[in-house]
């Protein structure tokens, strides 16, 4: 790794308003395209922030753009919450980024939730 990357990776991780964590199991994803009203699939979160997630092993992945705005239903053991966010990056050719958009302060709340959970369940 070059210190130029090293520079800018230390950057994107300041500009971080939340931090992220790390979902080992125990989510499911049902993305839909919020201007189509079209399912894309179901995908794992890898990890979630309360600004955010990234998704993988989406089957639909390489059809997603940056800015498409879609509808996240996202489900673990004891809820299932229903998400707005828009696609603002693809780290990889599998993955990409959303950043959830529109979220109310209970939102938020049950995001934190959905975070809490993932710690109680892994023992992390």
């Amino acid at each position: 790794m070059s210190i130029s990357h090293f520079e800018t990776s230390a950057s994107w991780q300041e500009r971080r308003r939340y931090p992220r964590y790390f979902v080992g199991s125990g989510l499911t994803l049902a993305i839909e395209d919020a201007s189509l009203r079209e399912s894309i699939g179901l995908g794992e979160p890898d990890d979630i922030s309360v600004g955010g997630l990234r998704v993988r092993n989406l089957p639909a992945c390489p059809n997603v753009r940056v800015g498409d705005r879609l509808e996240l239903l996202l489900l673990d053991r004891e809820d299932a919450l229903t998400l707005h966010g828009e696609v603002v990056h693809h780290a990889t050719p599998d993955t990409f980024g959303v950043r959830f958009n529109d979220m109310s302060p209970s939102e938020r709340v049950a995001v934190g939730g959905v975070i809490d959970r993932l710690h109680r369940y892994t023992g992390t």
